[in-house]
């Protein structure tokens, strides 16, 4: 009973009260993505949001002039609505690009030429035959053809969370009725862009569906990028960008106790810049705050990607080396120091820096905890600063 009552009210359905709807939902989608472009206070992706917005306008027009058909010059309604048309799914496009992590530069390079070959394709066959149902159809040949390989990639990257390719099958199964409607108008001279058969309401629902679902989705996407852009940075030294001490701290726990159980050695590096006070006094504090940047930088490169290093605090820096020997630790600390002693600062080329490294290693067991190897490799570094500093010394 309650499908049958459903497809009678679907019946009653025309494809001008649906384009009546995107006109107005796209309307509603930009503002509410402009909106959060104006409020938003990153920087971060903005540009995204901005492209989002503009699409949704450029969607929103193009319905209008499609809906006007008839009304309006047809240079206005068929060449405009239908460029427009793709302009804005093209947008829509490079964004589903854009999210998906780590995309190949090749395919923002493809939809570039999908979008030409659409247009120059559309506007020969309408100047040269000028017929209805073939106009349909390469309507949605070249809307099909610019969404369906950014949706592909969405579902088959690993990068993608399960939300995004969600969307991306919800537009596939919109570009499949798409295709569809496209191979149904090439058979069918009756067909207009009026015409209310089952597969036109069909493909104009899921559209409806689909402009929601990807508008709601965009945001809450890009939402969840702001949070998770804050919670990281809230775990890093805002001069620096690596790991602060407290995120250093609570990670270094999880490590040492992981070690504990699996009788793993690990390696404390505590770092100190030579004279730091002195740069500061000298070249001031601006200067300074680039040295640690790049100290910071020197530090974060040169450890792998399962080891720890933070900011310990002022020009102090310490690093966890899992898995590791002393005899391995201390190559990885004159590896750092060496790379910090040649570092040249375009700012004052003539300046020089160094350090000191003091460096702990050992098993973790039940009579030690990780305080006790902090403080071992703080005593290290003490000893390195008696011997001259710009050199490693291990306890």
């Amino acid at each position: 009973m309650f499908f049958q009552k459903l497809l009678e009210i679907l019946g009653k359905l025309d494809v001008k009260t649906m384009m009546g709807v995107l006109i107005f939902g796209n309307f509603a989608l930009a503002f509410l993505t402009l909106r959060y472009y104006l409020y938003h206070e990153s920087d971060h992706e903005k540009k995204l949001i901005l492209r989002f917005g503009i699409a949704k306008i450029l969607q929103a027009i193009a319905w209008i002039f499609l809906f006007l058909r008839g009304d309006i010059s047809d240079i206005i309604s068929i060449y405009f609505g239908n460029i427009l048309l793709f302009i804005s799914f093209y947008l829509d496009s490079l964004i589903v690009l854009k999210i998906n992590k780590k995309t190949q530069k090749i395919w923002f390079r493809l939809q570039s030429v999908l979008l030409a070959l659409s247009i120059i394709l559309f506007i020969f066959f309408e100047i040269s035959l000028g017929i209805g149902n073939l106009r349909i159809a390469m309507a949605s040949l070249g809307v099909f053809f610019i969404l369906v390989i950014p949706n592909l990639l969405s579902i088959t990257n690993n990068l993608s969370s399960r939300f995004e390719k969600f969307i991306s099958l919800i537009s596939l199964f919109f570009l499949l009725l798409l295709l569809l409607r496209a191979l149904n108008s090439l058979f069918d001279n009756d067909i207009s862009l009026f015409t209310n058969n089952l597969l036109q309401i069909g493909t104009f629902l899921l559209l409806v569906l689909l402009m929601f679902v990807n508008g709601t989705g965009f945001l809450l996407i890009m939402y969840d990028r702001s949070y998770e852009l804050l919670r990281l940075s809230s775990n890093l030294d805002p001069l620096t960008q690596i790991y602060n001490r407290r995120f250093f701290m609570n990670r270094a726990e999880a490590y040492y106790q992981r070690a504990l159980r699996g009788r793993e050695s690990l390696s404390f590096l505590f770092i100190d810049i030579d004279f730091f006070k002195k740069v500061n006094d000298s070249y001031g504090h601006l200067f300074g705050d680039e040295v640690l940047k790049m100290i910071a930088q020197v530090i974060a490169d040169s450890v792998r990607p399962l080891d720890l290093c933070c900011r310990f605090g002022g020009e102090e820096f310490l690093i966890l080396l899992h898995n590791t020997n002393n005899e391995q630790a201390v190559l990885v600390g004159n590896r750092i120091r060496e790379k910090i002693q040649n570092l040249v600062f375009e700012e004052n080329p003539g300046f020089k820096c160094t350090v000191s490294v003091g460096v702990y290693s050992g098993h973790p067991d039940s009579n030690k905890n990780l305080q006790y190897f902090i403080d071992n490799a703080d005593q290290a570094l003490y000893k390195a600063k008696e011997s001259g500093r710009n050199c490693v010394v291990s306890s």
